[in-house]
């Protein structure tokens, strides 16, 4: 085997991936989940079970009420629902058994009314410390989103700590998407917008949104649209992949047929449970 340069690729020969990540369990997520039936778009909605119904007294600009406890399963049935803690505290300001709690009761509660296993979270306030992280991980969660703004398209390196590209409020959330369409860059890239649906409310921009996903939409020939989890499962298959010495020989061991491209030229479907072939080199 000569010069490689294996590269992932995501399902479909896909280079690029696009997610949204949305916090809270508000009850403007019932149209903001109508944007996402309408352009086709896939998002992570993160619930803290314990402020489920919730509805603030009294009149005010915007509405933080929280959808009902019964509203969950079919409302974000074809979406994902992530985890938020179940009272929205701060975990960091907690001693480790009531944090503990925070994060385990939520889990619990939300999968039993959607009734599957919850792999991601947000953090929040976007606070989080390495003790939170290892209550996460041993709860079973796969990953963990911040609030930290980037303005790049980075893979995760923590799936732990996975920053956004933006918020959906960014005056670059336009030129990033541009960017972002018009990258011809031959690495895997990420495109990662996260928000509260109320803030479409508090910043009369809902058409913002609907501009946005139209542009997403319009472009989606050569990106996969993916929820948070379905990311994360992904990019977990590839690390998993088992290399030969030489190369020439590449296991997948998961569940998940994973798609990489060798030398920048050659596109492999690595099939789960099987052993690949590699044959191209550049010398």
């Amino acid at each position: 085997m000569g010069k490689r340069f294996d590269t992932l690729l995501f399902p479909g020969g896909f280079k690029k991936a696009f997610t949204l990540s949305y916090d809270d369990g508000v009850i403007q997520d019932k149209r903001l989940l109508e944007l996402f039936e309408k352009y086709n778009v896939k998002g992570t909605f993160n619930i803290g079970y314990g402020v489920l119904g919730y509805k603030p007294e009294g009149p005010g600009p915007f509405s933080i009420s929280k959808v009902e406890i019964e509203e969950v399963k079919e409302l974000y049935k074809d979406q994902e629902v992530g985890g938020h803690s179940l009272y929205h505290s701060d975990l960091t300001s907690l001693g480790e058994p009531y944090m503990m709690y925070e994060i385990l009761e939520d889990k619990q509660k939300l999968e039993s009314l959607v009734e599957k296993p919850l792999q991601m979270f947000a953090y929040p306030f976007g606070l989080f410390n390495k003790n939170v992280k290892r209550v996460l991980k041993s709860a079973g969660y796969k990953g963990a989103r911040t609030i930290r703004t980037t303005h790049r398209f980075d893979l995760p390196d923590d799936p732990f700590e996975i920053d956004p590209t933006c918020h959906h409020g960014d005056e670059k959330l336009m030129s990033l998407a541009g960017d972002f369409i018009n990258s011809a860059s031959l690495r895997p890239q990420l495109f990662f917008v996260w928000g509260h649906a109320y803030e479409f409310d508090k910043d009369d921009n809902w058409d913002v949104m609907d501009e946005f996903l139209a542009y997403m939409d319009a472009n989606r020939q050569d990106i996969w649209f993916a929820t948070n989890g379905e990311l994360l499962s992904y990019l977990e298959a590839y690390k998993r992949l088992e290399y030969s010495v030489d190369g020439s020989m590449i296991y997948n061991p998961t569940c998940t047929d994973v798609e990489i491209v060798t030398s920048f030229t050659t596109k492999e479907v690595l099939k789960a449970g099987e052993i690949t072939r590699i044959q191209d080199t550049l010398l």
